[in-house]
């Protein structure tokens, strides 16, 4: 499991939870088969530590990608955008507009990329 507090914040949404099941509805890189729509997927794409000459790194550079999938297009919109809000006055939100279409699972994919600072 990722040491990023991303579930944790997505769950501490009142308007989120009332659109979706956090401990139902996100996980981190990949759902499982037949996961209730919609849901949110996130997992990491890249990082680096902050070192030092002087001392080991204190905090750590953590990209990730979040990503909601849905057959419903607005309520996709509707969840991205309420998942940058939980997140973004944690983390600084690099590409807010990830957009793909899937035509084998017919399912809407929105999402965003960031950066989170976390302190070691």
């Amino acid at each position: 499991m990722s040491f990023l507090p991303i579930y944790r914040n997505l769950n501490a949404s009142a308007e989120l939870k009332a659109i979706l099941d956090p401990t139902k509805q996100v996980f981190e890189d990949v759902a499982p088969h037949k996961t209730p729509l919609p849901y949110i997927v996130w997992q990491t794409i890249s990082g680096q530590a902050n070192n030092h000459l002087d001392a080991p790194a204190n905090f750590d550079d953590t990209q990730f990608q979040l990503m909601v999938y849905d057959t419903d297009l607005q309520r996709a919109y509707r969840v991205r955008e309420l998942a940058r809000q939980a997140l973004e006055n944690l983390c600084w939100i690099n590409n807010p507009a990830l957009s793909n279409y899937e035509p084998d699972t017919k399912l809407y994919a929105r999402g965003f990329d960031a950066n989170w600072i976390l302190e070691r």
